[in-house]
């Protein structure tokens, strides 16, 4: 799977995310992207588990060798993972952390819930505990802007415009940041240059 069709494929459940619990979707992505290697992970691959969680899903589970530290020194253990059967619940479950919190702290990713600057969110994730890599943020603002994937980050809020003399949908779909397709989708026009003063058109 390339690095753009894995983006494609869990975009629409990120904005899902954004809709039910204000988290932004560029942040989800981009954490998605680099904690699975784009999808490509053994736990990605064999139970759709993007970001490690351990334990199992509705039952079911992928049992994988890990190093964990004891008093130190590195000791193989096997762990259960959870094993999703699509994206959307692996994503699901990472929304719910942060909505949820855990169980020794219910508002540690509070900051994360409704912030509109995917940096502030990421430094919010990072100094809730959630990673211990230092470059954590910086990898992920790295992917988020290389990738360009605020361009999933839109707006809940609808945008109408009174048309005034004068007015014209690229003249708005300029000022306002959309598109002219976009407009003429939103609001069912036939024709791009048939627009009449005080129509309410949407244009965000």
């Amino acid at each position: 799977m390339s690095k753009e069709s894995f983006i494609k494929e869990i975009a629409p459940y990120a904005q899902k995310i954004q809709k039910e619990f204000k988290i932004l979707p560029s942040v989800v992505i981009a954490q998605a992207c680099l904690e699975s290697g784009y999808g490509t992970s053994f736990l990605a691959n064999q139970g759709k588990n993007i970001f490690g969680t351990k334990g199992d899903y509705k039952g079911d589970s992928v049992i994988i060798q890990t190093i964990e530290y004891v008093n130190d020194a590195p000791v193989q253990v096997w762990s259960k993972f959870r094993k999703y059967p699509t994206w959307a619940e692996s994503l699901q479950d990472l929304a719910y952390l942060y909505v949820k919190g855990t169980s020794w702290n219910r508002s540690l990713y509070t900051a994360v819930i409704g912030e509109k600057d995917y940096k502030k969110a990421l430094k919010a994730i990072f100094d809730a505990g959630y990673a211990s890599d230092p470059k954590y943020i910086e990898k992920l603002v790295n992917l988020i802007e290389t990738s360009d994937l605020t361009k999933y980050d839109a707006s809940n809020e609808e945008v109408y415009h009174i048309v005034k003399k004068g007015d014209s949908v690229s003249a708005l779909a300029k000022a306002y940041g959309s598109t002219q397709v976009q407009i003429q989708q939103w609001n069912g026009l036939a024709d791009l240059n048939l627009i009449k003063v005080n129509q309410r058109l949407r244009v965000k």
